[in-house]
């Protein structure tokens, strides 16, 4: 499929036909009634299904089918506070399993976290130990109960990667297993109409990370890098153009480039401003992931100038955002120890930008030079 025609968003989006070429393990459900779309295949399947629900969607009056329920079966994520953290997983599987409530799906209805967070429950209420133990790689466990999602924050990739990204004790990383990958993900580009400017804007620019990114690989499957080629021509059409007001044509091609971020995460890796954003996000609780990778981004001129570096100063222009800080967010000299640290553990996404060798580019110094520069900007 050429480039040209991801970029013609059909006026049935529901009839678009397959536009990335990875096999993706979940069922894709294109979507113009999202949530009664929803709610329709879990009874016609027959399903228990517990629902953790973005608290912001709460009011808004798409969601309000979520709220006439039993409250027994719904959990509130409040995605603004915090990125989800593996105590929140503990907490949630305890208290399900406390009640006796024994569902058969967790449904994740929100943005990144709120779907990640759906994903890491429904994983350990079938693997004994807690969820900081699970985060890595090629870790023993067993398939959980299935997980749904449904995006209403385009961009992230969550609803179709193999991975629940969790921050927790010492660490910010994932679950990364291919039981963790979202059995169903209903997808409607209606659903983001009432989100904010600001998360409309950084979540698509996290979607442009994790495809630029994928580009530069040196690891990555061949056709993961060429699904992220198709998401980097769609996230660059987007970022383009003014996302002051909701628009289905914008939020249909951001659709159709978050699902290609997720099926080039399956055979692809991030890279360097991906691994750097971790240290900035476990030091500022506050720091939304899509914030940290920008930040990071431009932190790494020496790496990404004449690329991505310059056409994040560019999108930024275009939408009116002053460039972010990391002092925004309380981050501090006194924690660049602490985010070097959490940076060098990231071994495959330093692999994956610099290859064999990479440690001796990625040392110490090095770090604490970018994170110091970051940190007194």
């Amino acid at each position: 499929m050429k480039k040209g025609d991801l970029r013609k968003v059909p006026d049935d989006f529901v009839h678009s036909e397959r536009w990335w070429r990875t096999d993706i393990p979940s069922e894709i459900i294109l979507s113009k009634n999202g949530v009664s779309d929803l709610f329709g295949l879990l009874k016609e399947r027959k399903t228990k299904p517990f629902f953790i629900l973005d608290k912001a969607l709460v009011g808004q009056e798409k969601f309000k089918l979520f709220l006439g329920r039993d409250s027994s079966f719904l959990f509130l994520f409040d995605a603004t506070a915090s990125e989800p953290k593996t105590g929140d997983v503990d907490a949630l599987v305890r208290s399900i399993k406390e009640r006796n409530l024994d569902p058969d799906v967790i449904v994740g209805v929100g943005g990144g976290g709120t779907m990640d967070l759906a994903k890491a429950v429904a994983i350990c209420l079938k693997n004994p130990r807690f969820a900081a133990e699970y985060q890595g790689w090629g870790l023993d466990m067993v398939s959980g109960v299935d997980a749904w999602v449904m995006p209403t924050l385009i961009g992230t990739g969550a609803e179709l990667t193999p991975i629940a990204v969790l921050r927790g004790p010492q660490k910010k990383l994932g679950i990364n297993t291919p039981f963790v990958a979202a059995k169903v993900a209903v997808i409607d580009p209606q659903l983001s109409e009432g989100a904010k400017k600001f998360n409309r804007f950084f979540t698509m620019m996290d979607c442009f990370y994790h495809h630029y990114e994928i580009t530069l690989s040196k690891t990555s499957a061949r056709d993961a890098i060429l699904d992220a080629e198709d998401g980097l021509a769609l996230s660059r059409d987007v970022l383009s153009r003014s996302l002051s007001e909701y628009d289905f044509e914008i939020a249909a091609m951001s659709a159709k480039a978050s699902v290609l971020g997720g099926s080039s995460t399956i055979g692809g890796r991030v890279g360097a401003a991906h691994a750097i954003s971790y240290g900035l996000s476990n030091a500022g609780p506050r720091l939304p992931h899509s914030v940290a990778v920008t930040i990071s981004m431009l932190g790494l001129a020496d790496l990404y100038r004449g690329g991505g570096y310059d056409e994040t100063l560019r999108y930024l222009d275009v939408n009116g955002f002053p460039v972010p800080k990391a002092r925004d967010y309380d981050i501090e000299v006194s924690q660049v120890d602490g985010m070097v640290k959490t940076a060098l553990g990231m071994d495959k996404l330093w692999l994956s930008h610099f290859g064999e060798g990479w440690e001796k580019t990625v040392t110490p110094d090095f770090l604490k030079d970018v994170y110091t520069r970051i940190v007194t900007a």
